[in-house]
């Protein structure tokens, strides 16, 4: 169970960190629909307890990564192209340690948190 929190917040970090500064302009109601849809996608994945050990790794070393780039006063481009880099490290291991199934499954749910984050963007943008 506790794999399970730990996997669950990772998650839920990434879906804030996909705009480096994008976390303190979610809603309470948005945070919540993210944990859904993680719970959602946890069970689709349907990790081996093997498997999920090696994935919070993963997710722990991307989240680390992260962190630096928060409080860097690098240029937005530097910031980006070092969360680019982070995340291909990240999609590599990640597929070393799902087999094709879970990999593909993986993807999408990026696609759409990556999706949603835009439309929060959006919605955030037209409110200035």
């Amino acid at each position: 169970m506790k794999t399970i929190k730990i996997i669950m917040t990772t998650v839920l970090l990434m879906v804030l960190s996909l705009g480096l500064h994008a976390q303190s302009r979610m809603t309470e109601a948005q945070k919540e629909e993210a944990k859904a849809k993680y719970q959602a996608y946890r069970e689709k994945l349907q990790l081996t307890d093997e498997q999920s050990t090696k994935v919070e790794a993963v997710n722990m070393a991307f989240f680390e990564g992260l962190a630096p780039l928060r409080t860097s006063d690098e240029s937005r481009l530097s910031k980006y192209r070092q969360f680019k880099k982070l995340q291909a490290d990240k999609d590599k291991q990640m597929k070393e340690v799902l087999d094709d199934r879970q990999f593909k499954l993986y993807r999408e749910f990026q696609a759409e948190m990556k999706e949603d984050f835009r439309e929060n963007r959006k919605q955030n943008n037209k409110g200035r």
